[in-house]
């Protein structure tokens, strides 16, 4: 069976459950007719059958059915093991009977024989059969049986009176028994390969090649286990230097990181304290201490943002989304931008272009987009010459929301343009005067974009300047709830 595809296997399973069916469905016929015919199992319509020889022993009989010594002579013809009955007077008062529960109530008083079928499936019959004497009505025969097949010996009838139904159901039940049985072993060999593939994948994914997969069947997922772990081979070998480097990369950011963020917040503390001395009053030392001052707020950004890349690249890094009225944080957040383009002399412009129906809240990471923002207008900032303008432009729909920030500076190069969201790409030169900066501004921005499922796209405006536009899908909390 290794070398036969799972496709035959799966079509001589199916064969196999219908052969099978067919075969038990035919046998169990067989052996219920002849059960019947050797008078094991009574067909339904016996007790039907028996009802004119009653009748005709009651009519013979007349009013000496109604006496009490009369029982067992009329048992020998009305057989108790499916047939209960009461023999009672012509007022319906009781004579004798065998019975479970009284059922002359079942049926009127009356010189004609009534017959009253309780039910669809297996039904009840009640029949009252009139005792005539000289035109008089002395009394009845109360009969109640069922059309169902029964057992001669009453200790089988509880399976007896399902005999016929098992009989019409049972292929549909070999069927099924089949199916479970043949499915079970169909997913047996199913599984072996399955679960190797699937224990494969999980372990790629943590990084760990140290395995092989054994399954070697010549069959459909044989050969894709045989791709599989050739696949696994050769990942092995070009990840294993790839994670190296990449670890080493990592390490290297992390730590600059740590090693820079200490002295820089100390010697920003002495600044400080230099800068709010009242003995120092020389405009020189002044000067001096701005500018290691606005030097030493470059290197903390700088240290900052690498340390946000290092938290974003992270496996364990996870969205935080909160309720936000979106229009009223970007009215903030360009209040705060404002104020940074006035101290460059840069005209700072905001527009807001809301067309949903409502101003519902939506459901978004603040933080994450706070930084979005702040990276493009940051990046404007420094490439936009004084009397410069910068737009901010915010498109707000149902479905997404479309932030572009656009600026009158010297625009992306070509080359920028094929590198801007490389990680550490500083640029090209002609746009690049402004020194110190990191390279990681658009490659923060497209991998935080991208936590937020949407997409980043620039190029350059018809001013000559940058234009960089943001699309991120829209959380709606109503919606949602």
């Amino acid at each position: 069976m290794k070398n036969i595809t799972f496709k035959r296997q799966f079509m001589l399973s199916i064969i196999s459950v219908i052969i099978l069916s067919i075969f038990f469905t035919l046998a169990g016929l067989v052996l219920h007719i002849q059960l019947i015919n050797k008078g094991v199992i009574l067909r339904a319509g016996y007790y039907s059958d028996l009802v004119p020889g009653i009748k005709q022993y009651i009519n013979k009989n007349k009013d000496k059915i109604l006496n009490k010594d009369f029982k067992n002579k009329l048992e020998k013809v009305i057989p108790t093991v499916g047939i209960e009955y009461e023999v009672v007077d012509s007022a319906g008062r009781l004579s004798y009977g065998y019975f479970k529960k009284p059922i002359a109530s079942e049926v009127p008083i009356s010189k004609d024989q009534t017959t009253k079928i309780n039910g669809r499936i297996n039904p009840e019959i009640i029949m009252s059969i009139p005792i005539i004497d000289n035109k008089d009505l002395k009394g009845m025969v109360i009969l109640k049986y069922y059309i169902r097949c029964s057992a001669k010996n009453p200790n089988f009838n509880f399976i007896a009176r399902y005999s016929d139904t098992f009989v019409i159901l049972s292929p549909f039940v070999y069927i099924i028994l089949f199916s479970i049985f043949f499915g079970r072993r169909f997913n047996k060999k199913l599984n072996v390969p399955l679960t190797q593939l699937m224990e494969a994948a999980e372990r790629i994914r943590v990084r760990d090649l140290e395995f092989k997969i054994s399954y070697e069947n010549d069959n459909e997922l044989g050969k894709l286990c045989k791709s599989f772990e050739d696949m696994r081979v050769d990942l092995k070998k070009s990840l294993e230097n790839q994670w190296k480097m990449e670890e080493e990369r990592r390490e290297i950011v992390s730590d600059v990181a740590h090693d820079l963020k200490t002295p820089i917040t100390i010697i920003k503390g002495h600044v400080e304290g230099l800068l709010e001395s009242n003995k120092l009053d020389k405009d020189k030392l002044y000067r001096y201490l701005n500018l290691i001052n606005r030097n030493i707020d470059r290197m903390s950004n700088q240290v900052q943002r690498i340390n946000l890349l290092t938290k974003i690249e992270s496996e364990t890094f996870k969205l935080s989304d909160s309720e936000c009225d979106l229009v009223a944080y970007i009215n903030e957040k360009s209040m705060d931008y404002d104020v940074l383009a006035q101290g460059k002399k840069v005209k700072f412009v905001c527009n807001i272009q809301d067309l949903r129906s409502s101003n519902d809240l939506i459901k978004i990471d603040t933080y994450v987009l706070s930084e979005i923002l702040d990276n493009l207008v940051s990046n404007s900032l420094r490439f936009t010459k004084e009397d410069g303008r910068i737009t901010l432009n915010l498109k707000l729909n149902s479905n997404k929301v479309i932030f572009s920030v656009y600026d009158t500076g010297c625009g992306f190069s070509r080359k920028d343009l094929e590198n801007v969201f490389k990680k550490f790409y500083e640029g090209d030169e002609s746009r690049s005067k402004e020194k110190g900066h990191s390279g990681l501004g658009l490659y923060i921005v497209k991998t935080l974009v991208d936590k937020l499922g949407g997409t980043v796209k620039v190029k350059n405006n018809d001013e000559g300047g940058a234009e960089v536009k943001v699309y991120i899908p829209i959380k709606n909390p109503n919606k949602s709830a």
